[in-house]
């Protein structure tokens, strides 16, 4: 919910009517959810933008209800109803972390409900979607060739749009955060299985994820998956950490 605050009340402040939010072409899938995931109406310009105002709104008031008040699933899914559609709007500016906290967000409909059987298949599937979303990456990377032969990192920081640029000029320093990177997405899936692991996993996506939020100017992107990492920790880890201490669960009398 601290996600989609965040990306929402900026994302709507940020709104001008020529970006590509009011213009991006109109997509639909084929298949009956369409009229789910691209429900919204085709409407004239000045409409359609009063609407891509408006609708940011109620999602940041559902999710700061979400956030204070007790949990409740049709809440929840009302917020991921309404992010899909507007996301959707302007798909040809999303990025892969809006794809994935759509994702998590139809999962936590499932994880607010009061069955303990619908809430463990929240609780797993939002897991899994982590960990299948740095495996897609990792093996994607695999089919071509800048990131075997270690270039990738060099090439992106050159890109004015990206960078930082200076990495470029150490060939060695560039070499070496590619190939860490691509062992990282690779070996995360695995990783995160072992209690061991998973923290040191998760320190070194947090400065990757930051470092990408910092100079490739892609912020929604990288703290999507720091958030998704708060589901792999148990109460132990989470008790550790200030900012998810107080949903830490004490443990009962009877163990």
């Amino acid at each position: 919910m601290a996600w989609v605050l965040l990306f929402t009340f900026f994302s709507w402040t940020g709104f001008e009517p020529t970006n590509v939010l009011a213009r991006s072409p109109q997509w639909l899938p084929p298949g009956p959810l369409k009229h789910i995931t691209h429900a919204l109406p085709q409407l004239p310009d000045s409409w359609q933008t009063i609407l891509l105002l408006l609708l940011p709104c109620v999602i940041v008031v559902l999710a700061a209800l979400e956030s204070w008040r007790p949990t409740r699933w049709w809440r929840v899914a009302l917020i991921w109803l309404l992010y899909l559609n507007v996301m959707n709007t302007g798909w040809l500016s999303s990025s892969g972390g809006q794809q994935l906290m759509a994702n998590v967000l139809f999962w936590c409909t499932f994880l607010s409900a009061r069955d303990e059987r619908l809430k463990a298949i929240g609780f797993w599937a939002i897991r899994l979607q982590l960990l299948l979303a740095y495996t897609a990456t990792g093996l994607h990377k695999l089919t071509g060739t800048h990131w075997l032969d270690g270039t990738a990192m060099g090439i992106v920081a050159t890109d004015p749009a990206y960078g930082p640029a200076w990495i470029a000029s150490f060939p060695v320093l560039a070499r070496l955060a590619t190939y860490a990177v691509l062992l990282f997405q690779l070996s995360f899936p695995i990783a995160a299985w072992f209690r061991t692991l998973r923290l040191p996993w998760m320190a070194f996506g947090a400065a990757f994820h930051l470092g990408t939020a910092i100079w490739m100017d892609i912020p929604e992107m990288g703290l999507a998956f720091i958030a998704c990492y708060a589901i792999w920790l148990d109460d132990d880890q989470a008790a550790r950490l200030p900012l998810l201490r107080r949903f830490a669960v004490e443990p009962s009398v009877d163990g």
